[in-house]
């Protein structure tokens, strides 16, 4: 009658196994449904009749007269499976190493394809010979708790300095934890920003961010890979930081411990990127981010039994919010003080303290402004904003002594002793420009001598007839007031009697070596 043995099954009510068997038996079809499970010789189940050789014979021959001449096969009884059709297609896409899954969505997208996956799969594994198992340790996390994150090779992409070549990109796949929902992206090149800036993306991409991290040890992300104390990278750190994440390097050569990220790298590079090609990254991204909404979000988890977008939804209130501004990328130098207690970065100048002269020191160099920092402490030692090509950033503190000091800073100390002597510096000053930088420090002597207030009433009357020369208050003075008389007694002179008892020590100890 051309019926399928799941269709005898459902009418007769016995297994498949057992009529595939007497189907086998009757010649009707190649090999029974079991693939051996269950033997020929074994009893029958319970009620079912064996039919004898003469009946088997005429049910063969019964068949074989109401089937057409081209179908008369042993095959007759097996199951047609909906993909029957497309053997052809799968079994090129399945010769160049593409699962099931990346099948059944070609099929549907370019062939209309209206069967279920599971027959694809079914199709496909019946194609694909089996391979041996091992044992897996699964770790399930709460939401928000954690995030897996992984390098790849992309799909072939047309190499834009490549005279027409094509090459992998690498491809960078962050999967959160609970949700197993992914972000995927291919860049040419990698770098330590490169590395930050797709976690910063992928960050955007989830609206949130998990409180850790799992990553493998690649240079990009952990400099010493320390099976109990890795150092990560330090602008990798400070992103992370600003983020508020905390990074777990995985075990050296402990790829396990990151399986849902490792899974999620394998998936994407066998289901829609195998045997692709791309004539720039930009449309292999395109198809990606496609690809990722329309069936990676929405397929039925292996493992969790549920759709990973509606994991998601539950998992993203749980994230941690992103902070209000991105990270301020900046790039890591090493420089050596010089003499005058600069370095240099840019072509531009910056102070440093004076004990740094000639030792290294690290330099965190943004776009706006610039950190020195200790390599031994990691303490920032002086911050300056960014200057221009041959000009300099220098703190007072860090000039040295013998530095001259600049006009406006004497005037500052001379007005401090009174606003005459503020108006006579300050005219002084406009009549001579620098010429009058030594004047100044005679008016400074004066007030050292004379007293502040006594120079300061010469400075006035100095002011009052224009008479703006150092000469005029050496006259002034020497006329009207007297030097400060000497004193016995300052904060540097100790008492007579201290020296009286030094002198008397050192006379005792004179006699006690002459005994």
């Amino acid at each position: 009658m051309g019926w399928s043995v799941r269709r005898i099954a459902r009418e007769t009510g016995h297994r498949r196994e057992t009529i595939a068997r007497y189907g086998n038996e009757a010649g009707l079809i190649s090999q029974p449904a079991t693939q051996g499970k269950v033997p020929t010789d074994s009893p029958m189940e319970k009620g079912s009749v064996a039919p004898d050789e003469g009946q088997l014979e005429d049910a063969k021959a019964a068949t074989a007269d109401k089937l057409p001449t081209d179908s008369k096969t042993p095959n007759t009884l097996s199951t047609r499976s909906s993909c029957e059709e497309h053997r052809s297609f799968i079994e090129a896409e399945t010769n160049q190493g593409r699962n099931a899954k990346a099948i059944y969505q070609d099929l549907v997208e370019h062939h209309g394809y209206i069967g279920a996956y599971d027959a694809v799969k079914r199709f496909v594994r019946a194609l694909e010979p089996a391979h041996e198992s091992y044992v897996k340790c699964r770790f399930e996390t709460p939401p928000g708790q954690e995030a897996q994150v992984d390098y790849g090779e992309g799909a072939l992409t047309l190499n834009p300095n490549g005279n027409g070549r094509y090459r992998r990109p690498r491809l960078f796949v962050m999967t959160l934890g609970m949700s197993r929902h992914a972000f995927r992206k291919v860049v040419w090149q990698s770098s330590t920003r490169t590395w930050c800036e797709l976690h910063e993306e992928a960050f955007a991409y989830f609206g949130g961010t998990p409180k850790m991290l799992r990553l493998d040890n690649l240079r990009e992300g952990v400099i010493d890979p320390d099976i109990y104390d890795p150092e990560l990278n330090e602008l990798y750190a400070d992103m992370l930081k600003h983020y508020g994440v905390i990074a777990m390097p995985c075990r050296p050569y402990a790829p396990d411990l990151k399986g849902k990220v490792e899974s999620s790298v394998g998936h994407t590079q066998k289901t829609p990127l195998k045997s692709k090609r791309f004539h720039s990254i930009e449309e292999q991204n395109t198809f990606l981010m496609h690809w990722n909404e329309r069936w990676a979000a929405t397929r039925i988890h292996g493992t969790t039994k549920r759709q990973v977008r509606e994991m998601f939804e539950e998992e993203r209130p749980h994230l941690t919010p992103l902070p209000n501004i991105r990270f301020p990328y900046y790039q890591r130098l090493e420089r050596v003080v010089h003499l005058d207690g600069h370095i240099e970065v840019g072509g531009a100048y910056y102070s440093v303290p004076a004990r740094w002269v000639g030792s290294k020191v690290i330099v965190q160099a943004g776009s706006l402004w610039l950190r020195i920092i200790d390599p031994h402490a990691r303490q920032c030692i002086r911050e300056h904003t960014i200057a221009p090509k041959g000009s300099r950033r220098t703190v007072d503190e860090d000039r040295p002594k013998q530095t001259p000091i600049a006009v406006h800073k004497i005037i500052e100390r001379i007005a401090t002793s009174g606003p005459s002597c503020g108006a006579f510096a300050r005219e002084l000053e406009v009549q001579e420009g620098a010429l009058a930088t030594r004047k100044l420090f005679g008016v400074l002597d004066l007030i050292r001598r004379h007293g502040a207030a006594n120079v300061d009433r010469a400075c006035g009357v100095a002011v009052r007839i224009g008479a703006f020369r150092l000469r005029f208050l050496r006259t002034y003075l020497a006329s009207t007031s007297k030097p400060e008389p000497l004193t016995e007694r300052h904060p540097l002179i100790e008492a007579i009697a201290t020296y009286r008892s030094h002198f008397e020590t050192l006379k005792q100890g004179e006699s006690d070596d002459d005994s």
